[in-house]
């Protein structure tokens, strides 16, 4: 009798610390994905590193209209599908801060892709990018 490999618990089962957690440690490549050569990898930006500590302000926003008029304000290049965006700067006193600008979740289903581009733009703030 063969025993088939664990499978990873379900997203609902862990506390937002361990899936964020598990969100970082696997796009740093502490996880192992069975297709990870082929997908884009995450690296941290060599100017920043990967950071401890950062003030992270999250701006809901209503609809995609007004997600793009955000873009167009704060200079971001226009991109086919913006879903959302991030910007990670450092304020007066030298310390890092990350504004991401998204469309508000409603109704949304949980691993969908509001909260993927979340967890993407998240990503962003601690440092990270990729390729």
């Amino acid at each position: 009798m063969t025993r088939s490999q664990p499978r990873a618990l379900p997203l609902l089962l862990c506390g937002w610390f361990t899936c964020m957690w598990f969100t970082v440690s696997a796009s740093l490549g502490l996880a192992v994905s069975a297709h990870a050569e082929r997908l884009p990898r995450w690296r941290p930006h060599p100017n920043v590193g990967v950071l401890e500590q950062v003030t992270l302000r999250i701006h809901w926003l209503e609809s995609t209209s007004e997600l793009w008029e955000a873009a167009k304000k704060n200079g971001q290049f226009k991109q086919i599908g913006l879903n959302g965006f991030s910007i990670l700067k450092r304020d007066t006193t030298g310390a890092y801060v990350c504004d991401v600008y998204i469309v508000r979740l409603k109704n949304e289903l949980v691993d969908g892709e509001r909260t993927t581009t979340f967890g993407h733009e998240v990503l962003h703030c601690f440092g990270l990018q990729h390729e």
